[in-house]
């Protein structure tokens, strides 16, 4: 079988790589998706967005379905594959899936990242009182007690970001944090050290969160938990490329990564402000660049 050959292809169909899509398209280039799951990517699970530009409110459904039938509309071929390898030598960047192989002039990398888990029962009240980004939901929780889960002080900068709207923040940290805890002059928010979480407990949402401090179990009533135990890239595609410390790729202000003919677009890359809206710039920017 001939392996398909396309000016640009971009890997993750996230928003960041829709918005790639989108802009290498309107400039007439050959343009594919290289999606494993459906459009969207972790946009989708999201239950509430109130920080996008022109919507008040929507669900991350909804908005990735926008963003789809505009690919739809612009006749960008999606190709639903799981990508095993690429390679990045040579004028034809290589992209290898489970189903074929294909071959671009051009990479957009937009595969996005995971969020380091729990790994208790969080998953049950996803959307329902667990997040893993205060930046996105802080105002969902206004005026109510929440929780921080944190490690070696990781979810420290979360917890003042909630602060200025919660009643209360309390961060139940895995180590010791009493050098910070009598460091803290923020009064809302308090930092229990030495903390194993066992579960979370409620009725259709988080009402409270169970753990153990000191050996002795307790149980602290709230109406979230956000989990600030830190992202990791999927980074196992893309060895060969100049990386940050925390894995995450380095490119430039147009998107160009390390190599030639290859870019990074969203939460894969290297950058201060993770959110839709940034993924959306990056992916204008690579696609033009591209």
């Amino acid at each position: 079988m001939e392996t398909k050959v396309y000016d640009v292809l971009i890997v993750g169909g996230g928003v960041a790589g829709m918005s790639a899509a989108v802009y290498a398209k309107r400039r007439g280039k050959k343009v594919a998706i290289v999606e494993k799951m459906m459009l969207g990517g972790q946009v989708n699970s999201i239950e509430k967005i109130e920080n996008f530009p022109s919507q008040a409110m929507i669900d991350g459904f909804s908005l990735s379905q926008m963003f789809a039938g505009q690919i739809k509309a612009l006749n960008v071929e999606v190709i639903y594959d799981d990508v095993l390898e690429m390679g990045f030598v040579g004028e034809e960047k290589s992209v290898v899936g489970k189903k074929e192989s294909y071959l671009a002039k051009s990479i957009i990398i937009a595969s996005g990242l995971s969020y380091v888990e729990l790994g208790k029962n969080e998953n049950q009240f996803l959307g329902r009182g667990v997040s893993y980004c205060a930046v996105c939901d802080a105002n969902f929780f206004k005026g109510k007690p929440v929780c921080v889960v944190s490690k070696k002080g990781s979810g420290l900068k979360a917890a003042l970001e909630l602060a200025g709207v919660c009643s209360s923040v309390t961060v139940l940290d895995s180590e010791d944090m009493s050098v910070f805890a009598s460091a803290n002059k923020n009064q809302k928010i308090e930092v229990l050290s030495n903390v194993k979480i066992n579960k979370l407990v409620g009725e259709g949402s988080v009402q409270a969160v169970q753990f153990e401090k000191d050996g002795k179990a307790q149980e602290l009533a709230t109406s979230a938990l956000f989990v600030e135990l830190g992202k990791k890239p999927n980074r196992a595609l893309f060895e060969g490329l100049n990386v940050d410390k925390d894995g995450f790729i380095l490119t430039n202000e147009k998107m160009e990564t390390s190599i030639s003919g290859v870019y990074a677009v969203g939460d894969v890359r290297s950058k201060n402000l993770k959110q839709i809206v940034t993924a959306c710039s990056d992916g204008a920017i690579a696609g033009t660049n591209v």
